[in-house]
């Protein structure tokens, strides 16, 4: 009969399965994407628990940057369930522009409501537009998030919005959306279309793709992080 596993086996395998893991990731790219991620309770029960607790995971964070490696969301983020997903990599090769999740919104419906009702926030960076309308459908499999006006060049600015990290179904997405703009603006005798596109986490990779795209259909994209910080100071 085999050895029970013990409590510390079984987080010493967790966390040398998890080393080998980024190892072999981080040879080909530094895209959080591409980097090895594991539900927040498939982690806890490997480690050989039923449920978590502040103690466990405080532990798991240690060992893990103890064995250089590094994770997104912080395993200890109140906003954690035990579906959440938890990316890792190598501490030593940070991914590019990584952003607190504890700072972005969990889902495009919290995110695009935000920006409905405090739409100045978007004058920081995307000067003269008014938002005219949510979930505004453009053409049959096409809903954008929020359906905006340049008030300085009139032009039509759909406005495309990933809570958290984008995934590679952005590009075929942007693109539908560049040419139904493109054709409601055209209907509509607007001198032009736009995207804008808001994530919470960068992407390199699929923002050069998404360019490419723009460029082909002569539709200007432009793609921006946000994140969403709050303070309380006492007088």
């Amino acid at each position: 009969m085999a050895a029970r596993l013990t409590r510390e086996d079984r987080l010493d395998r967790l966390v040398a399965k998890m080393r080998q893991r980024v190892d072999a990731a981080s040879t080909t790219t530094r895209l959080l994407r591409h980097m090895p991620k594991s539900k927040l309770g498939v982690l806890v029960r490997e480690a050989g628990y039923e449920r978590t607790s502040t103690k466990l995971l405080e532990e798991l964070s240690d060992r893990f940057r103890n064995a250089g490696l590094e994770f997104s969301p912080e395993l200890l983020d109140p906003a954690n369930t035990p579906a959440s997903l938890i990316y890792f990599f190598d501490a030593e090769r940070p991914i590019k522009g990584l952003q607190p999740t504890r700072e972005l919104f969990k889902v495009e419906s919290q995110l695009s409501r935000f920006l409905w009702l405090n739409h100045n926030f978007l004058d920081q960076a995307t000067k003269d537009l008014r938002i005219i309308e949510r979930e505004k459908q453009l053409a049959p499999g096409s809903k954008i998030d929020l359906l905006a006006v340049d008030t300085r060049t009139r032009e039509l600015v759909g406005i495309e919005l990933k809570a958290e990290e984008p995934d590679q179904g952005i590009v075929a997405q942007a693109s539908k959306y560049m040419r139904a703009l493109k054709s409601l603006a055209e209907k509509s005798d607007r001198p032009g279309a736009r995207l804008v596109i808001i994530t919470g986490q960068p992407d390199d990779d699929l923002a050069e793709l998404v360019q490419v795209q723009a460029e082909k259909l002569g539709v200007k994209t432009d793609w921006y992080l946000y994140r969403v910080r709050f303070e309380l100071n006492k007088q």
